[in-house]
This record gives structure tokens, C-alpha cells and sequence, in this order.
């Protein structure tokens, strides 16, 4: 019996996104001492100033994945589960094939096609947006560029745990 892959954040998936909103908050941060000390109009002083911390609080919203240890996704001979959109067990016997999305190390994407429409708690999850749309009712997206595994690596846990599941390119 092979052992469960256990799958956690990756630190640089986390914190690399972040960095956009808190140079963003930071421009206008700028912006907001340059317009005090200028004695500019105090109420579109105010409006840079939210906007500011509004990108400083996405930026650290973003960045505190990169400080969660937990376990994300879970493979093992049962099926897989992602704690992420709705943390179900999908078993293998249900999924009928498996691609990865923009293949290589630059993968986003792990596209689960499944035998009947996935339990409701995955369905309406966050992280499976993608599956209120009307068509691909039959798949789940995992979402894998922020963890810390590649994509083929984990193509190959799958094939390792569920041969009869087909690889699509």
C-alpha cells in the first residue's frame, strides 16, 4: 500500500503574488504624504490613503498563505481531497480522466473529469468557480501553481494510485 501524498502551500506561491498590492499600496502611500504635504484637498487625500490600505491589506491577506502549514491536498489510494474547495473525498472509482492544464513546470491547472457531477461542497466551493459554469458540470479544477509540487508530479501520484484513470495532454 503506497503511502498518501500530502501536499502543502508553497511559500514563494504565496508571497511572489502578494508583492504587486503592497508595491501598489505603497505608491499610493507615497501618493497620500506627497498630498499632505502639499496641504492638498483633504478629501482626495482620504480616498488614496483607503485605497492604499486596501492594497496593503490584499497584499497581507495574499502573503499569510505562505505562513499556513496545513496540509492542502491529499492523495492516496481512497481518491483525493483538496481542504481548499470543500476538503470531500473524491474516490477514484468516480474520476474518468485527469489533465494538466498549460502542462510543464508552469502548470496552474489539475482538471479532474469525473464519471457524475462532484458532491455540492466542491460544486460551490471558491476555488471551484469554474464549475458553476454551464458547461464542464463533470469536472474539478485544482488549483496547483501555490503549492509546493509540480504539476507532474502530481500526474504521476494519480497514475500511481489510479491506473485505470486516462492522462489527457
Amino acid at each position: 500500500m503506497a503511502a498518501p501524498l500530502e501536499i502543502r502551500n508553497s511559500p514563494s506561491g504565496k508571497i511572489l503574488p502578494a508583492l504587486g498590492p503592497f508595491l501598489l499600496g505603497g505608491i499610493f502611500g507615497f501618493g497620500v504624504l506627497q498630498g499632505v504635504a502639499s496641504g492638498a484637498d483633504g478629501g482626495h487625500v482620504l480616498w488614496i490613503a483607503l485605497l492604499s490600505a486596501a492594497c496593503l491589506g490584499l497584499g497581507v491577506f495574499i502573503a499569510r498563505g505562505a505562513f499556513d502549514t496545513s496540509i492542502k491536498v491529499t492523495l492516496d489510494q481512497r481518491g483525493f481531497r483538496d481542504s481548499r474547495a470543500g476538503d470531500v473525498l473524491v474516490p477514484w472509482n468516480k474520476v474518468r480522466s485527469v489533465r494538466l492544464a498549460a502542462g510543464g513546470k508552469g502548470a496552474a491547472m489539475l482538471n479532474f473529469e469525473l464519471t457524475e457531477e462532484p458532491p455540492d461542497a466542491i460544486r460551490y466551493s471558491s476555488a471551484n468557480a469554474f464549475g458553476l459554469m454551464p458547461f464542464g458540470k463533470t469536472t474539478v479544477h485544482m488549483e496547483i501553481s501555490s503549492l509546493d509540487v509540480r504539476g507532474e508530479d502530481l500526474v504521476d501520484a494519480v497514475k500511481k494510485f489510479a491506473p485505470h484513470v486516462v492522462v489527457r495532454r
